[in-house]
């Protein structure tokens, strides 16, 4: 009889090891099945949710636009029966601008009023009735805004200009002119007075734009990034966009009669106001920046550079460059209008009048051939620091 033998663990065999490994497995095989399952399942789910939750977000997206672009337009056509046009239209080659004119032709110069970027006639409301007191002022709809015509042509300082010139003589409306541009209508007033230089007797730069401003922003393409901004909500407002957003509606009407600045709001919130003020940045660098710095020099034409005390946004550089404009002329003067923001300056009355005072000085420098130092001891805005050049 054979005695029995025990295998001891430690000289076990390596197949054996092996075959108890692979039982192992093949008992946490089920295990791993099931858990595989319910991942796919959850994950079946969880995608089944998110695609649910997208086109939930989708056809809320969709609705909203259908009823924006219906109730677009229904305030549109709501608009135009609400806001009648206060002025006149004239040809400027082949499509109307909005001239508002006030005043009678006195035989004092005629005063030419020009809006910042996305401004209209409107905005001048304050300075305009002032001034019609004493002469004619025209106010108006730069092409692309309030009740003007679009333009086919491209958005710079220089074609503002000419058609501005072609609108006043289809009017009848001659020189002398003395004009007055806030905000980036200084640079179509400063190309008006390099085209029209016999027709022009005085310069007013309302806290008026440098044609440089651009290349001194911290911000890389600062120029381009606002008119792509601009074009983006100029498409916005085909869903009623400006409709609901009123920002830049609101400061540029804030102190105005309601009946004036409900025509303005309602212009703000079209597609065609955005759209023009992009090109209108989108032509600066390139195209209005070197149609000023070419520009003759203006000699002793009488010129008023204002300013403002609020400058929010890169206000120590904005205002060193206002301060060159003073060298456009030997006859130039400085004003800064304590309190004022760029916006409040004609929005306000009580600022508006400050500007209405500083067209007056030019207008009868203009008419005296006085220098403005001595104008300014015949119209002096109180309280008002000026620095005066020339005479």
């Amino acid at each position: 009889m054979q005695p029995s033998t025990t295998l001891n663990p430690a000289t076990e065999s390596p197949r054996n090891t092996e075959a108890k490994r692979i039982a192992k497995i093949a008992k946490l095989l089920p295990v791993i099945g099931i858990a595989l399952l319910v991942v796919v399942v959850l994950a079946a789910i969880a995608f089944a949710w998110v695609r649910v939750v997208m086109l939930i977000i989708g056809a809320l997206i969709a609705g909203a636009a259908v009823i924006g672009g219906l109730y677009q337009a229904y305030a549109v056509r709501r608009d135009r029966r609400a806001h009648a046009r206060p002025g006149v239209l004239a040809d400027a080659g082949g499509f109307n601008l909005h001239l508002l004119v006030m005043g009678e032709d006195t035989g004092k110069p005629t005063v030419i009023l020009e809006g910042g970027m996305a401004a209209f006639a409107l905005n001048w409301h304050w300075a305009q009735t002032e001034l019609a007191q004493d002469t004619r002022v025209v106010a108006y709809d730069r092409a692309g805004f309030g009740w003007s015509d679009t333009s086919p042509s491209r958005r710079d300082a220089q074609t503002c200009a000419r058609e501005l010139r072609a609108a006043l003589s289809s009017a009848g409306i001659t020189g002398p002119y003395v004009l007055a541009g806030w905000s980036f209508g200084g640079l179509v007033v400063r190309v008006f007075a390099d085209l029209y230089p016999n027709e022009v007797v005085g310069l007013v730069l309302v806290d008026a734009s440098h044609p440089d401003q651009w290349k001194h922003m911290p911000i890389p393409n600062a120029d381009r990034i606002l008119a792509r901004m601009m074009r983006f909500q100029g498409e916005l407002c085909r869903f009623g966009y400006g409709r609901v957003v009123k920002g830049a509606a609101k400061l540029i009407t804030s102190g105005m009669p309601p009946d004036i600045a409900a025509p303005i709001v309602a212009h703000t919130a079209l597609r065609s106001c955005w759209v023009t003020e992009s090109q209108q940045a989108a032509a600066w660098n390139d195209h209005s920046r070197p149609q000023i710095n070419t520009a003759k020099p203006l000699g002793d034409l009488p010129v008023m550079v204002l300013g403002v005390s609020e400058q929010p946004l890169f206000g120590d550089e904005l205002t060193r460059l206002q301060d060159e404009l003073m060298d456009l002329s030997s006859n130039s003067a400085r004003r800064i209008v304590e309190g004022a923001t760029h916006e409040s300056l004609v929005a306000r009355s009580e600022y508006a009048a400050q500007v209405s005072q500083s067209i007056r000085q030019v207008i009868l420098a203009a008419q005296t051939g006085q220098p403005l130092a001595s104008v300014q001891q015949a119209i002096q805005a109180e309280h008002q620091p000026v620095i005066r050049r020339g005479g």
